[in-house]
């Protein structure tokens, strides 16, 4: 798979990035805290469960209902990408009231031409007198989608978006003979949804396209179904915990707890036992769900090292 970051990804590593700097300002010069954990229990009700076990699909939802759909009525569907995998193995999803996991077999690859795309935004930054000033709407299509594959439109959900941002190296692929403005015009702007942005479509690499089977495995004919599968599957039984365990993890279930390292003995027997967890336990995500007296808790352990 290419390592072309997706669209959310990039925004969770901003997200991450800032997380790990909160996380541990001890660490900065100075301090005696370069590293630290925290973990944090958060209970969830069956449907809190199902919400959380099922993928959440926004930048490829319309991709992931047509393989969904194609694989559930025909026994399987293709696809080829060389950015991020809209569906991997692991991920459960829904159609038609009933729930699936997913598999992925990679069946072919290929080596293909991709143009580099760059994004630059300053808010109280406006094209240049002379400067070449592009509308999107009036962008052939191969430029609309390298422009929008390589945008971070999460960034302007909420209210005026952020002060600027910068996206460079992002890899598309365009489509053999189709027409452009962009290719080799050098820093252009282009008008987008009310706001301008430095846009350049330059270099060329090479990068590796794949093309992948999906199959679907039904693991819960309705939704009662699922919840029984994840209870059974997924959850994992936090039982056997030690009196000074079991008073860390309650601590986690009423807030975060936070300890530089070298961690309590207490604090590093529990973290070992979720780790375990991690390993042992295919949930298709990276979170572990463990059932602690009757309840449901997702489980967030986080290093931070600065």
């Amino acid at each position: 798979m290419s390592s072309e970051l997706s669209r959310r990804s990039l925004l969770g590593g901003l997200a991450a990035g800032s997380a790990l700097l909160s996380g541990c300002l001890g660490g900065l010069p100075g301090n005696s805290c370069p590293s630290s954990y925290s973990l944090e229990a958060t209970a969830l009700s069956d449907p809190e469960l199902v919400d959380t076990v099922t993928q959440d699909f926004h930048e490829h939802a319309e991709t992931v209902s047509r393989l969904v759909a194609t694989a559930a009525s025909e026994g399987e569907a293709t696809h080829s990408t060389y950015r991020h995998l809209p569906l991997d193995s692991g991920d459960y999803v829904e159609h038609d009231g009933a729930y699936y996991r997913v598999e992925r077999e990679r069946i072919e690859t290929r080596e293909r031409t991709a143009r580099e795309v760059g994004i630059e935004y300053d808010r109280n930054e406006s094209p240049t007198t002379g400067a070449t000033v592009f509308d999107f709407d009036e962008l052939p299509k191969a430029d609309r989608e390298a422009f929008l594959a390589a945008y971070p439109s999460e960034n302007f959900e909420n209210g005026d978006g952020p002060r600027g941002f910068s996206v460079g190296g992002y890899a598309y692929v365009y489509p053999d003979g189709a027409e452009s403005r962009l290719v080799d015009a050098g820093t252009v702007w282009i008008r987008y949804d009310g706001r301008p942005f430095e846009v350049t479509v330059g270099e060329t690499r090479t990068v590796t396209e794949e093309t992948n089977r999906y199959t679907l495995e039904q693991v819960g004919e309705d939704r009662a179904a699922f919840v029984a599968f994840v209870h059974e599957e997924l959850v994992v039984p936090l039982d056997d915990l030690s009196d000074a365990e079991r008073a860390v993890f309650e601590r986690a279930i009423d807030g975060e707890v936070d300890e530089c390292e070298p961690l309590s003995d207490d604090f590093a027997a529990l973290k070992d036992r979720l780790d375990e967890i991690s390993e042992n336990t295919a949930t298709g995500y990276g979170a572990p769900l463990v059932e602690y007296e009757g309840t449901t808790y997702e489980v967030d352990l986080i290093n931070a090292v600065v």
